[in-house]
């Protein structure tokens, strides 16, 4: 018998939870704080406008162009010089908080990285945005702990962001709390279009097309996001997950698409990213590329971390059941299997299948009515009924109380006839709980079909 549909890959595979809830997407724990390379002197394009900010109304400018001469003279590496600037510009006005951001750039050059945290601080108190909050935790909690360097990184996350478009971004959010989608995407959109190296407004788009299945829409600010962050590996998973809903959301997948989805998963855990869901994707990824062995390890991966949803377990079960049908090997009744590279064909394709039956059976304990499972169960069953049973798997099967007399009277040859009825059991409970008319009317056909197999063997 053929299997029908071995790939059906559904709408609910991709699952990432996260996207319920778009205020905790924007940071990573500390503990996956991002670490960036190299620094620019901050550019602050236009000054903040009051509405709406919790930023300080500027001042007249005569002090601010002390800062941008000290920038200046900062990217000509005349750091003493830029300091004196600096100086006075605080001399002038203390509460100006790009002063503190230029005091922090010289500290950082001349390699104190104490003295540039402790001005970055005080630009941050500063400045007080209320869009950052995630960055500004994340910076305290490496302060506290004397590394310099993952504070620093943190603060530029909050100081590189141009305040206006901070202020819209936190108005977008406050619009999502209340429901108010449309004036959030606007809020958005203008944020992105006033900091043009600003990215989460545009993974926050993302998430707002992906959440109404708009995917084309999806993925063009994913990408954009990725472009502006490529060491965030949270974006990377978003636009990941986009290509990935996007390449089978029609019957026949598109492979390539599937081939981008699978690399940005593949670079988001390169970046550090480890939970759960990530492993879940990449592993389904790698069900439909036939990379069977990864498809494997990164779902058992998914399970271990907690990840214990049917689709998990269906799924995984998919990824053993693929392995195993890679061999071609079944038994003709009669070989005693004396051939020790029969008998391993068999009993290398006989693990994988049976652990795919404890794996759909597990994903049932989660959801008795997911219909799809009895189909692919059904499928597994029939397949170990080509196979034979032989010594390392006797005490697996042989604890199904059900069968146990059966196998006590009539030795393991019962074994076939317990794998086809168990096989006919799963796809008639498909055609109870499927909705789809045509796959239960091909599941009525398979069952027909094995019950003649099944006369044959009581003959």
């Amino acid at each position: 018998m053929a299997k029908q549909t071995r790939y059906r890959i559904h709408r609910r595979q991709l699952l990432w939870g996260t996207l319920a809830c778009f205020t905790c997407l924007l940071a990573p724990s500390a503990a996956e704080a991002k670490t960036y390379g190299s620094y620019q002197i901050a550019q602050f394009r236009r000054e903040a406008t009051p509405e709406p900010s919790n930023t300080p109304i500027p001042l007249p400018r005569f002090y601010a162009r002390h800062v941008e001469e000290g920038n200046k003279l900062l990217a000509q590496n005349r750091i003493s010089e830029a300091m004196e600037e600096f100086f006075t510009a605080k001399t002038i006005n203390p509460d100006y908080y790009p002063t503190y951001v230029g005091m922090g750039n010289a500290y950082k050059m001349r390699g104190q990285l104490e003295q540039a945290m402790e001005q970055y601080q005080i630009a941050v108190r500063l400045l007080n945005p209320s869009y950052a909050s995630e960055d500004m935790l994340r910076a305290e909690y490496f302060a506290e702990r004397r590394q310099y360097r993952q504070a620093i990184d943190s603060y530029w996350e909050v100081l590189r962001i141009d305040p206006q478009a901070g202020n819209y971004y936190t108005l977008a959010m406050r619009h999502l709390r209340f429901g108010n989608d449309r004036q959030a995407i606007k809020a958005f959109e203008e944020a992105a279009n006033i900091d043009d190296d600003y990215a989460a407004p545009h993974f926050q788009l993302g998430n707002l097309y992906f959440r109404d299945n708009k995917l084309q829409k999806a993925v063009d600010p994913y990408k954009k996001a990725v472009q502006m962050e490529p060491n965030n590996p949270l974006y990377r998973f978003g636009l990941g997950t986009a290509l990935y809903k996007q390449a089978t959301s029609k019957s026949k997948p598109d492979m390539r698409m599937v081939g981008d989805a699978t690399y940005a998963f593949e670079q988001a855990l390169k970046l550090g990213m480890q939970v759960p869901r990530l492993h879940f994707n990449l592993g389904t990824c790698y069900i439909l590329t036939q990379r069977h062995d990864d498809a494997i390890r990164h779902l058992e991966e998914a399970v271990k971390r907690g990840l214990k949803d049917e689709d998990a377990f269906y799924n995984l079960g998919n990824a053993y059941f693929a392995k195993g049908m890679t061999s071609s090997f079944t038994w003709d009744g009669y070989d005693n299997l004396a051939d020790p590279k029969k008998l391993n064909q068999n009993n290398v394709k006989f693990g994988y299948l049976l652990k795919s039956v404890y794996a759909y059976e597990a994903a049932l304990k989660q959801k008795s009515d997911y219909a799809p499972v009895y189909y692919d169960l059904g499928a597994a069953f029939y397949r170990l009924s080509e196979l034979k049973l032989t010594e390392p798997f006797q005490k697996a099967i042989l604890q199904n109380e059900a069968t146990q007399k059966d196998y006590a009277t009539r030795g393991v040859k019962f074994f076939r006839e317990d794998m086809l009825n168990q096989a006919i059991a799963n796809f008639k409970s498909f055609q109870s709980y499927s909705s789809d008319a045509k796959k239960r009317a091909n599941a009525s056909k398979i069952v027909d079909g094995l019950e003649v197999q099944l006369k044959e063997l009581k003959r």
